[in-house]
């Protein structure tokens, strides 16, 4: 019958070992994040420290394989995942103040119409008024008239 010692030992002499008990300890999630303070301030043969290492890498390898498939998309793709969580919290944001303004449905569909585009109207005393997407055609006051 095999017992487990759940007290360290010293693996340093037996990689399987110290594989294992680091390969348990990164399954346990119970280790200092690498790095830090309290990774740093283990002994080097700990095995929390090796589990440590492993998370790291693997969020590095994950970090890297996501960063691919990003490259692998076209422009259109790239930007909308991208922009996914940022809109997404947008959305929220914006539902939490409309809620929060006692708006309904209705009357933020309304709100979100398009108005017709207001008539220029020249004024008596203001210079001549550049119509838009018509170049050279100004508009002053008492009539249209054309400048070149």
């Amino acid at each position: 019958m095999n017992t487990v010692n759940t007290a360290y030992e010293d693996t340093s002499s037996d990689p399987t070992a110290l594989w294992a008990q680091a390969r348990a300890w990164y399954l346990a999630r119970d280790f200092p994040e690498y790095g830090s303070l309290a990774w740093r301030q283990l002994p080097p043969d700990d095995p929390r420290r090796y589990a440590a290492v492993l998370d790291a890498a693997e969020h590095w390898r994950r970090h890297v394989a996501h960063q691919r498939w990003l490259e692998s998309l076209d422009d259109d793709a790239w930007f909308t995942e991208v922009t996914r969580e940022a809109n997404a919290e947008a959305r929220r944001i914006i539902k939490r103040l409309d809620l929060a303004n006692g708006r309904s449905h209705a009357e933020l569909t309304a709100a979100r119409r398009h108005l017709a585009p207001a008539l220029l109207e020249a004024t008596l005393g203001w210079p001549p008024i550049a119509i838009p997407g018509q170049p050279g055609r100004y508009l002053t006051y008492g009539n249209d008239e054309e400048v070149a």
